[in-house]
């Protein structure tokens, strides 16, 4: 059975940035999953999680799956990075191999976190970001715009995970912003 994190201190939802090369940011969502208590089923994921947790008629528990920025539930984070990526590429590799025969090219991926990761926390991040479908997994402690920046040439997509507003303020999703890079 898995226990409810709402409310518990350290596990605010963390926020998922998505950077795109060539398309910018496409998606922005939060860390929070809905489970069935019952079956340990993912209900829903992200922002419709977060919309969800109030009008959940079964018997649902929201859980973080990302304690400060950090994997906690690593079969949680797994699920979760490969179902952002997907939405983020805009395809579901096995639904193309199927249909055309042909393989869909596995993005490299730069994760920047906001904390000095120990060994186990890099092999976590690295491992979901295999699972989730990606070819090369590169963790920086960089803001994500110094990482599009710098780690450019050999990264397609970037990953930015920010908590509890750490980092948030470094970079704007809004177009008009001054402060905006992308």
């Amino acid at each position: 059975m898995i226990e409810s994190t709402i409310g518990k201190p350290g596990y605010e939802p963390a926020r998922i940035t998505i950077y795109v090369k060539d398309r910018g940011i496409v998606l922005e969502e939060s860390s929070m999953a809905l489970v069935n208590r019952d079956t340990g089923l993912i209900i829903a994921m992200g922002n419709a999680a977060e919309e969800a947790i109030d009008q959940a008629g079964t018997p649902v528990t929201a859980v973080n799956p990302l304690r400060r920025g950090i994997i906690a539930s690593y079969m949680l984070a797994e699920r979760m990075f490969c179902s952002y990526l997907r939405r983020a590429l805009g395809y579901d590799r096995s639904m193309v191999k199927r249909l055309t025969g042909a393989t869909v090219k596995k993005p490299r991926v730069a994760v920047c976190v906001p904390e000095e990761l120990t060994e186990v926390e890099e092999k976590a991040f690295m491992d979901a970001f295999y699972q989730a479908g990606a070819r090369d997994v590169c963790l920086t402690g960089q803001p994500l715009e110094e990482a599009v920046r710098c780690l450019e040439k050999p990264c397609t997509v970037f990953v930015g995970i920010t908590w509890n507003g750490k980092e948030k303020e470094r970079f704007c999703i809004n177009e008009n912003c001054p402060h905006r890079i992308f």
